[in-house]
Order: C-alpha cells, then structure tokens, then sequence
C-alpha cells in the first residue's frame, strides 16, 4: 500500500471532524428522543401539569433531563451547521467529480465505502483512487488551522542557540 502523503492526511483528518460533528448531533437526537419516549410511556406530554407527588417529581427531573438535553442540542447545533456550511464550501471546490460523490458520501452522509462504490457505480479500487485523489486535490481548501497543525507536527523546532 503507497505511503499517504500529508496532504491526504491533514484532508481527512479534517473530513473525519465533518463526520465526526454529525454523529454527535445524531447522537444526542436519539438521547432526545429515548427521552420523550420515556415521559410519553408514563402518560404525560409536553404541556401538561404534573402534581407534586413521587411519580410528579420524577416526571419533573424528566422534563428537567428532557430540557436539559434540547440545551445540549442546540448549543451543539449551531456549532456544527456552521462547520458543516464551511465544510460543504470547502467540498464545492471538487465540485462536479466523482471525488466529489465520494467524499459527501462518506463524510457528511456517513456511508460506509462498500456502500459507496455500489451507489456511484464504479470498482472498489477506483473508489479509493477517487478517495485518495479527491482527499489531494481538497488540501488546499482545508481551513488553515488544519494545515498548521500538519506543518507544526512534522519537524520538531530548531532549538534555540543562546
């Protein structure tokens, strides 16, 4: 297997934070709904007074939970639809490829790659080539702090002649 240069590594270092934000959001919709779910089982919805009894109490620190994690949500929200907008301008650059397909495919849809080849009809070889390719040809497009991190990894500082 060739060696992956460092422009494919920092390009998909940064495509795995894109894919990384949407399963968090994933994430904690899941946690939102299990939580509706377990208030809605016990007779109560959104709206409705609760009486200040055991199980009142207990359907209060559900709702508390509940708000609590809508919270959660939309703090995490708003961070990642302004990353996945400046991720989405970033991928525009290829746009028009199958690199393309191949990168918002794996990285802002989730897919797995055996699925991905499938669904643009190419080999499985050529849909890592496309992948390798794209990752290259992305690079310079990457938001800087991204590429610095590289750059600053690669060597160690000069040390200081004093």
């Amino acid at each position: 297997m060739p060696r992956k240069s460092p422009k494919y590594a920092v390009s998909q270092t940064y495509m795995r934070s894109v894919l990384a934000n949407e399963r968090r959001v994933q994430y904690l919709e899941c946690e939102i709904e299990k939580q509706q779910s377990r208030l809605a089982l016990n007779g109560v919805e959104g709206g409705e007074s609760v009486s200040r009894t055991m199980a009142g109490d207990a359907f209060e620190r559900g709702f508390v939970k509940l708000y609590e994690l809508c919270d959660e949500m939309d703090t995490e929200l708003i961070g990642y639809v302004e990353e996945r907008e400046k991720a989405r301008r970033v991928l525009s650059h290829i746009a028009g490829s199958k690199g393309y397909d191949v990168l918002y495919l794996r990285y802002f849809e989730g897919m797995k790659f055996k699925d991905i080849y499938r669904r643009i009809y190419v080999s499985e070889d050529y849909m890592y080539e496309l992948h390798r390719t794209a990752l290259i040809e992305l690079y310079p497009y990457v938001p800087a702090e991204y590429r610095q991190r590289n750059n600053g990894s690669r060597c160690p500082e000069k040390p200081s002649e004093t």
